[in-house]
């Protein structure tokens, strides 16, 4: 069948969890159905002639999604105020995208249309006679509620607050608006139950290519840890601050020569600050994140905020490597604590569990090793792909 995706960008470089999970689905999927993607971008990108590659077949939209910094920034977030939908989706909504979302569903005629992020759904009034399908890839609510309990400004956290209010109802709307929705966890399976009873629901976990990421079998740096994640994105923005501000200080009393290590895209000023810091390394964007995390005795999460699960873990995992996360970090994940990965909240916990690992060298080994079977048995691409596969097929020959 016909298959029309509806994005943001087109997933290309690799170095994003929203990325990666849209491309491995969406390139799987493709061997099975013709798979059109519809996204921001250009036709001469490098990330065009990679979909095209994978046998995709991508439409590029010639518009910018808007910058996230600067004064006209801030004038945009003022206006939303007076705006009835949540900034997360006017500053995506475009008349060249609207008009390529209709061209694209006459020419194409497509049996579903996946919108591929929930704000992508403001789109809906252009599609017609046509089953629509939203991918859930966290609830969006949560993560700007868990924003607003983090939040120390009294000003930025009312702000925070009517954007969450916006963006519950818009979710609430859109999700009683389309024929299915694929999410994540079936924890947010069941709170997109709670607002759309009765919409058809799937839960498709998010995976890890198990042939590229693969345990080193070498020793690591005895006392380095590392994190791994976009550092232009909110929540990996407040776990480098929690752990250098809160967490760090405490470890340093024991281990002293303690480095840590921040390997992501984009660090704003602030984030690439904590370089001058001792023991501490901002990398910016890197080609390949294997090379850091295998250097490391530890992998550490200390997100506090977010949604869906995180595809970093399971990638630390399948490289065999000892993970300390807090509860949000790992939520998704049928992890045990204590027997695939190490769970703390607190500052001291977090401090302390890290400390447990680098002074055990063996049961640094033994969560590896048990790590890397949990990946293997329940978070290959192949097997979700084809779980995604099935469903959507089921949804249009309803």
């Amino acid at each position: 069948m016909n298959i029309l995706v509806l994005d943001e960008e087109f997933p290309y470089p690799l170095n994003t969890g929203k990325r990666i999970r849209s491309y491995h689905l969406h390139s799987r999927l493709a061997r099975r159905h013709t798979v059109h993607y519809l996204a921001y971008g250009r036709p001469d990108s490098a990330a065009y002639r990679y979909l095209e590659k994978a046998g995709l077949h991508p439409h590029a939209v010639p518009h910018n999604v808007q910058e996230k910094s600067g004064p006209l920034f801030y004038y945009r977030l003022a206006a939303n105020l007076w705006c009835r939908r949540p900034y997360i989706v006017t500053s995506h909504h475009s008349r060249a995208f609207a008009s390529a979302v209709t061209e694209a569903v006459t020419s194409i005629s497509p049996e579903l249309v996946i919108c591929e992020w929930t704000p992508y759904a403001v789109f809906l009034p252009y599609i017609e006679h046509t089953k629509v399908l939203i991918a859930a890839h966290n609830i969006e609510a949560d993560i700007w509620r868990r924003y607003e309990e983090h939040e120390k400004s009294m000003f930025k956290r009312w702000y925070i607050r009517q954007q969450a209010k916006k963006v519950a109802r818009f979710e609430q709307f859109v999700f009683l608006a389309v024929d299915a929705i694929t999410a994540v966890t079936a924890a947010d399976a069941a709170k997109i139950a709670d607002v759309a009873p009765g919409t058809t629901t799937a839960v498709i976990e998010n995976g890890v290519d198990l042939d590229y990421f693969y345990p080193a079998g070498t020793d690591a740096h005895a006392q380095r840890l590392v994190f791994t994640g976009s550092m232009d994105w909110r929540p990996n923005q407040d776990a480098a601050e929690f752990f250098i501000q809160d967490i760090y200080p405490l470890l340093q009393k024991t281990y002293p020569n303690t480095e840590v290590c921040f390997v992501g895209r984009n660090p704003p000023g602030f984030i690439r600050d904590f370089n001058k810091i001792k023991g501490v390394t901002v990398t910016g964007t890197v080609d390949d994140v294997r090379p850091y995390v295998r250097d490391a005795a530890v992998y550490i999460v200390p997100l506090r905020i977010g949604g869906g699960s995180r595809l970093k873990i399971l990638e630390a995992l399948a490289m065999g490597q000892a993970v300390v996360s807090t509860t949000v970090g790992a939520e998704g994940l049928a992890v045990c604590d204590g027997r695939e990965i190490l769970l703390a909240d607190s500052p001291v916990a977090f401090a302390r569990q890290t400390a447990r690992l680098l002074d055990d060298a063996e049961f640094r080994r033994q969560l590896g090793r048990a790590g890397r079977s949990f990946v293997e048995q329940k978070h290959g691409w192949d097997a979700l792909a084809g779980k995604l596969a099935d469903f959507l097929e089921s949804i249009a020959a309803s």
